[in-house]
């Protein structure tokens, strides 16, 4: 007899988990640790993760893999996470579901039934409807993006050769459209990259520059007003012009356009907007609030239901959008499956604000919580002190280790930039 036909009480508990970032793999790393590895034959349930990737991707850190540092960091197999685990892993693609019949529906034409489901499918990128942005703008969600993006860079130092002044300067301006950690981040960090690049491509410095637009009134909006005002400070020592209250309204493949000028840039990089991710509308039974997040109650539960949750950026909550909140919601969702399939009394979930280490340029990095502002160059240390902590968690700390060696490692193709990296060494 398979499982298919045995009765329900019978079958091991089929837990299912939608999404391969932060909250659901470390859903399904601790249910694996309160039901411990179970022979198929003994098991009492059976965890499996969908994701479209075979990896799982370190999205803080992909700035790096844009400005030349090797993917090992952002780019870890799903099957290393796992190993030895018994969690299975399967590479599909969502396409819809629903949740009175317990199914959830892929791209592969396979239909997954569940008893437990565990919403994680993250965010995505919205391009808040402005004309021109998606078909001409690079982003940096993801690895393909963040290469796409690297690739660029090094094609504009490959073809400026019989460029006029005016050319170039177009032909170098990086137009970052967001305020927020990603755009401040990625800001600091291109700025180094692209002139080290020009010195070894022979590039005047003075057509290099970096621009960051932002809506809003302030950078880092979302935090104190002395976080924006440290944040602004730095920014303005590596030469990165910041402005303010700048919305753009159109792109296309001549530049940006704001109201009342245009940016005629080679490179407008967006990191202005997120939104859940569009597969939650195409799931019967989720309600959605305004923003497109999956509305729970306090156990992280969807209305109505003992066995459906949506954690992370998924979810309603008062912290959605971080890391730490993913992790956190993962734990939680993981703790209440575990106490639900064993008859034990449901933890509390307690959401919480979480502190932030925001690098800009090299070796500098501003530590916020609340209303404390901390900066300066051990900050950028615990920073990285932060990434290796969390590839502890999901990793035996030989992996863990290489794999954070590896991050800060120069990784180029570029054969002018690879002949100048070796003469360094």
């Amino acid at each position: 007899m398979n499982e298919a036909t045995l009765p329900e009480h019978s079958r091991p508990k089929r837990i299912l988990i939608l999404g391969g970032g932060f909250g659901g793999i470390r859903t399904a790393l601790d249910l694996a640790k309160h039901f411990g590895y179970q022979s198929p034959d003994k098991r009492t349930v059976e965890i499996t993760l969908i994701s479209d990737k075979h990896h799982f991707e370190y999205t803080p850190a992909l700035y790096k893999l844009a400005t030349g540092k090797s993917p090992m960091e952002m780019c870890i197999p799903l099957g290393d996470i796992f190993e030895g685990t018994g969690i299975s892993f399967v590479v599909d693609t969502i396409t819809g579901g629903s949740l009175s019949d317990k199914t959830i529906t892929a791209a592969s034409g396979s239909r997954y039934r569940f008893d437990y489901l565990v919403l994680a499918l993250g965010a995505e990128t919205s391009y808040f409807g402005i004309p021109g942005i998606a078909e001409n703008s690079f982003t940096l969600k993801s690895v393909e993006s963040a290469l796409r993006l690297k690739d660029h860079i090094h094609a504009l130092f490959d073809t400026h050769t019989g460029m006029t002044k005016g050319q170039l300067m177009s032909h170098f301006q990086f137009v970052i459209v967001g305020g927020g950690p990603a755009g401040v981040e990625l800001a600091g960090e291109i700025r180094e990259y692209v002139r080290s690049l020009a010195k070894i491509h022979g590039v005047d410095r003075k057509y290099v520059t970096v621009d960051i637009l932002q809506a809003a009134p302030r950078l880092l909006p979302t935090m104190s007003e002395k976080v924006s005002d440290r944040a602004m400070h730095q920014l303005d020592k590596l030469g990165i012009n910041v402005m303010l209250n700048k919305a753009v309204t159109s792109e296309d493949s001549h530049g940006v356009y704001l109201k009342d000028i245009a940016f005629n840039a080679d490179t407008i990089i967006w990191t202005a907007g997120v939104r859940p991710n569009h597969l939650y509308g195409t799931i019967a039974g989720l309600t959605l609030d305004k923003g497109g997040r999956v509305i729970v109650d306090a156990h992280m539960r969807v209305p109505g239901t003992e066995h459906i949750f949506a954690i992370g950026d998924s979810a309603s909550t008062p912290f959605a959008g971080t890391a730490q909140t993913a992790i956190y919601d993962g734990g939680y969702s993981a703790q209440v499956i575990a106490n639900t399939i064993s008859g034990h009394e449901m933890p509390i979930h307690r959401p919480r604000s979480t502190p932030y280490v925001i690098p800009i340029g090299k070796n500098w990095a501003i530590f916020t919580y609340k209303d404390i502002a901390w900066t300066g160059r051990v900050f950028w240390w615990l920073r990285q002190f932060i990434d290796l902590k969390f590839f502890v968690t999901i990793l035996p700390f030989k992996k863990a280790w290489t794999i954070w060696r590896e991050g800060s490692s120069l990784c180029e193709s570029c054969p002018t930039c690879v002949s100048a990296l070796q003469k360094s060494r």
